[in-house]
């Protein structure tokens, strides 16, 4: 072989292996929880138009005892080619251009990931779009960190048996959850954290209770206050209660195919120190003339609240409610 043969192949070998290099930092990776990645331009993010992105996507989230934004932001100039940014399953793409341009790519293969692109002549496009597709963008990103969250707990399952043959329902709980409570018509699970705990209650009520007037959100703080009993603290005559101080948050969305009514909180220990955020959803399922209840709470004054009760959300929404018989 000689000299400019072997230089023609180690110039190919080079080249295919840089091709596969940057092919495999182009895919995403797991990336952690609520964090996205923002391509811009220096001078836009650190403008009007940086501006809006944190007014929208890092505001603080309802409901949680201490304050957290929606999503952990990581800016990159736009320079970098957006293959490269691998450190989270959704991007923001946002810069200036000839004409305006919204555009969304989402890939639901084997791991989650969305692209969001937002294009404009001037800054005022920018934010103008910013503004118009924001909620669109939150959403769908929820909706993957959740889908991402369900394929991690599908690896390994509490076993479903008990709370289906109680309930009639299939519930995806990851194992490291324990059976704190077991009634006739209510169950509080746990799982120990390194600075806490995660608790998921499923009970059921008759559908009438909850329906019996208009005051819903009055009726559900009474439903959670009731069963509080159950949920005690290490000192005498505590128990859990819906937190006094603020107005619980309270919205009508669709889980399995029913009306759901979602409440959203702090919950408290009556005679004790104890407080955390709650997410509450009860399911007004006509079939088995119930409220089906499934409400996840956690304790942890050093931890992140904001990606706890995400685990507990997407826990709550692998519900499937039996057809009956």
């Amino acid at each position: 072989m000689n000299k400019t043969h072997f230089l023609f192949l180690l110039l190919s070998f080079l080249l295919v292996s840089c091709f596969q290099k940057n092919e495999h930092q182009a895919q995403p990776n797991a990336g952690k929880t609520n964090t996205i990645s923002i391509i811009i331009d220096d001078q836009l993010w650190y403008g009007e138009v940086g501006d809006s992105i944190r007014n929208k996507f890092a505001s603080p989230v309802l409901g949680l005892t201490q304050e957290e934004p929606l999503f952990t932001i990581n800016q990159y100039p736009a320079k970098l080619l957006e293959g490269f940014v691998t450190d989270s399953r959704s991007i923001i793409v946002i810069k200036k251009a000839a004409t305006d341009k919204f555009e969304v790519k989402t890939n639901t293969k084997a791991l989650p990931h969305n692209t969001f692109r937002i294009y404009g002549k001037s800054n005022e496009d920018l934010i103008c779009s910013i503004e118009m597709n924001s909620a669109e963008i939150i959403k769908a990103i929820r909706q993957t960190e959740i889908r991402k969250l369900q394929q991690d707990n599908q690896k390994s399952l509490l076993n479903p048996a008990i709370i289906k043959n109680k309930f009639h329902i299939d519930l995806q709980v990851p194992t490291g959850y324990e059976y704190m409570l077991h009634k006739r018509n209510f169950i509080w699970l746990k799982k120990e954290i390194i600075s806490g705990s995660t608790s998921l209650l499923v009970y059921q009520i008759p559908l009438n209770r909850l329906m019996k007037n208009q005051n819903v959100v009055g009726n559900i703080v009474r439903m959670r206050d009731s069963v509080g009993h159950y949920i005690k603290g290490r000192e005498t005559n505590t128990r859990m209660i819906t937190g006094e101080d603020y107005a619980p948050y309270f919205s009508i969305t669709t889980l399995n195919g029913k009306k759901t009514f979602e409440t959203k909180g702090t919950w408290e220990l009556k005679n004790d120190f104890m407080t955390g955020p709650f997410i509450n959803y009860a399911i007004v399922d006509e079939v088995y003339n119930r409220i089906l209840v499934i409400e996840g709470f956690c304790y942890s004054p050093s931890n992140q609240e904001r990606d706890l009760m995400l685990e507990l959300e997407a826990i709550i929404k692998s519900v499937r409610i039996e057809k009956r018989q």
